[in-house]
């Protein structure tokens, strides 16, 4: 076959080598795994497993369950595709 026949190209994405719909997935998914760390390691902290005082453990906790919880949401919607 001749796949240098005119009207025969590969999408833009494929030539870019770089799907943003993928990128934009694993950044959502990296945001949920740091938060969920966030949230064990504050609460480690609170227990006094990790000699890191309380009030520190308990902004670690918040701060995971944002991470976790709210930026995930607000990126998608952000990038989510316009209706044609």
């Amino acid at each position: 076959m001749n796949d240098d026949r005119p009207g025969i190209t590969p999408p833009p994405a494929a030539k870019a080598g770089a799907d943003p719909a993928k990128a934009r997935f694993y950044f959502i998914a990296a945001h949920r795994v740091l938060g969920a760390v966030l949230v064990v390691l504050g609460l480690m902290a609170m227990e006094g497993k990790l000699d890191w005082g309380e009030g520190l453990g308990t902004v670690l906790a918040v701060t995971g369950l944002v991470a976790f919880f709210v930026i995930p949401v607000l990126l998608s919607r952000m990038w989510r595709s316009l209706p044609k």
